[in-house]
């Protein structure tokens, strides 16, 4: 199904490309968010229409919000996102997503 899906990877200046992913870099990137620090997944093809999964730290301590954008018809869109503090939770829909193509449940998130 995505046999030439790519991904890129930035956080804070920093871009990681497809062959330099792995759990690990995932862990340590959004483990270690500090405020106003951000991590954004990017595939070269949608995965479940969304555009992007991106994660940012918030001004209260331990809090992020996690945002992705889905493609509505030709130009428009629709923004999702959810603050948390439950990193692992926040790892793993990162990791569904670069691994399994998987968006997280979009139920509880805010439009």
């Amino acid at each position: 199904m995505y046999s030439t899906l790519r991904y890129k990877l930035e956080s804070n200046g920093t871009t990681y490309e497809n062959e330099s992913l792995n759990a690990s870099v995932f862990v340590d990137l959004i483990t270690d968010l500090e405020l106003h620090d951000f991590v954004v997944l990017q595939p070269s093809e949608l995965v479940e229409g969304s555009m992007y999964l991106q994660a940012a730290s918030l001004e209260e301590p331990g809090q992020m919000v996690v945002e992705t954008r889905l493609q509505e018809g030709e130009s428009g869109f629709k923004h999702y996102s959810y603050t948390t503090a439950d990193t692992t939770k926040v790892i793993q829909w990162f990791l569904d997503y670069w691994g399994k193509q998987e968006l997280p449940k979009l139920e509880d998130w805010q439009v």
